[in-house]
């Protein structure tokens, strides 16, 4: 399970380069991304480079904290790494899909603003 969540985990931090890659290419220069820094700091958008940058590196740090927790945790004697891969992919797909909603939300705002 450990090692086919790895895999798994790198082929969705892969999905969310390609959205980026995605936003890029579709979204105006002059589009802001909606970003989330933490607890009570919702609203929050930043220039168009720095949202899409922004959102895959978030996921990479999640991929690296999940899979360095579950390869510490796999011992020779330790029947698995726990819960930590499948928590790790959740996380992952969850990200990815608000990365997507964040990039359709600046597309719908700057076409608003253009009208």
């Amino acid at each position: 399970m450990a090692t086919a969540s790895v895999v798994i985990g790198a082929f969705l931090l892969l999905v969310m380069v390609c959205i980026s890659v995605y936003g890029a290419i579709t979204l105006p220069s002059e589009a802001r991304i909606p970003l989330h820094y933490g607890i009570g700091s919702y609203g929050n958008f930043a220039s168009k480079t720095v949202g899409l940058i922004m959102w895959p590196v978030a996921g990479a740090v999640i991929y690296g904290i999940f899979v360095g927790v579950s390869e510490h945790a796999i011992k020779p004697n330790h029947g698995g790494s726990g819960p930590a891969p499948l928590i790790m992919l959740v996380v992952l797909v969850l990200v990815a899909a608000l990365e997507y909603g964040a990039i359709s939300l600046a597309a719908r705002r700057t076409t608003a603003r253009s009208e």
